[in-house]
């Protein structure tokens, strides 16, 4: 499924006038970090990884101020040249879907609390390493990769595309976007954990940004168009991420979290209920039967798409090539001439056929009468 937004009504919704788009600001990142780091390495560790000693205490006399930016910067670059292209070519294509839909100030929040939150808890757990096992070198050791920003926006794709078809992969397989995160969360992990130690030392990243990407959109992002802080309809759960065998699991740990959380901050991760019980709360998805701004871009949190009933090879309505106001539907779409015209027909149809049906037996009955 391929979702097309106009270049005119993805970029209003951008408070950021950039030279570039975000897609290829984001890759460049990634690609001259990685560049010098090969170049410079123990420059770019020392100022950009993920050093427990540098983001606790400032390592410079004149600068009191820890390097707390390493906490993100320690996501954006590799140790390796070809982990690096493979990276730079992933993050492209991933961020230009998203920034269809998503504005760059509300991708870069996005992006920026996954990571963040990914890097403190790993943080956390080397400072209590380095008192459990004494070990003082573990507390200059850095960490850094793209693992974590790579899952972060495979979960990002998950919710705005979720039952669109990888590229590049057999159809046989049918794999969508929505299995695309915890396939790479199992593949970092099995490697992190069975591989050499040099191999992806950074994999805890990974399920990391998994947890608090989801955490992100499930609470605090913030959806223009249906006017919400965060998809808490039950189709968005922290479960549905998992396959189906390992749902009970997730669904414990997804329950746990939103009580511990919810006891924290009552008021801002209170999830919100359907005002009728005869309401269906649906997940917050793209719906292209509706227009707006002469694109059809439109966020529903009610008459949506229903993603249990869709598949992947449901057609998108294209938009109509002559300009429309807002709030008409595309040709083709509930509630347009076309729909209605089709609509009728059926009906017409259907009743010719239940009366062809009564018929014969209607004059069956006649007969035996007879």
């Amino acid at each position: 499924m391929d979702v097309r937004v106009p270049l005119d009504v993805a970029d209003s919704s951008n408070a950021l006038n950039l030279p570039t788009s975000c897609s290829n600001l984001l890759g460049g990142c990634v690609a001259l970090l990685t560049l010098g780091h090969a170049i410079f390495p123990a420059t770019m560790d020392d100022t950009f990884a993920l050093v427990p000693h540098h983001t606790i205490f400032s390592p410079i006399a004149s600068l009191p101020f820890p390097f707390v930016w390493n906490l993100v910067t320690s996501h954006l670059y590799e140790t390796s040249l070809l982990r690096g292209i493979a990276m730079t070519v992933a993050i492209v294509w991933m961020v230009q879907r998203l920034e269809r839909l998503w504005s760059v100030r509300a991708l870069c929040l996005y992006l920026a609390f996954a990571c963040a939150a990914s890097s403190v808890v790993v943080l956390f757990w080397e400072v209590g390493e380095v008192f459990r096992t004494a070990r003082e070198k573990d507390f200059f050791l850095p960490t850094r990769g793209c693992s974590g920003l790579l899952v972060a926006l495979a979960v990002g794709l998950r919710h705005a595309y979720p039952l669109e078809v990888l590229p590049s992969l057999p159809k046989p397989w049918g794999l969508q976007c929505q299995h695309l995160p915890f396939c790479l969360v199992s593949a970092c992990t099995v490697v992190g954990l069975l591989g050499p130690a040099w191999l992806l030392p950074e994999w805890p990243f990974a399920p990391l940004a998994f947890f608090f990407a989801w955490f992100y959109l499930r609470y605090f992002y913030w959806f223009p168009h249906a006017k919400a802080h965060g998809d808490h309809s039950p189709d968005f759960v922290f479960a549905n991420l998992f396959p189906q065998a390992l749902r009970p699991v997730a669904s414990a740990i997804g329950a746990l979290t939103h009580s511990l959380a919810a006891t924290a901050a009552p008021g801002l991760l209170r999830i919100r209920q359907p005002e009728d019980d005869a309401e269906k709360a649906e997940a917050i998805v793209y719906d292209p039967s509706r227009i707006q701004d002469g694109g059809a871009v439109l966020w529903s949190s009610a008459a949506g798409m229903n993603l249990t009933a869709a598949t992947a090879s449901t057609p998108w309505p294209a938009p109509p090539p002559w300009p429309v106001s807002a709030g008409d539907p595309v040709p083709g779409a509930p509630g347009s001439k076309e729909y209605d015209a089709r609509r009728a027909k059926a009906l017409k149809l259907l009743d010719e056929s239940i009366s062809s049906l009564l018929a014969p037996q209607t004059w069956g009955t006649y007969c035996r009468g007879g």
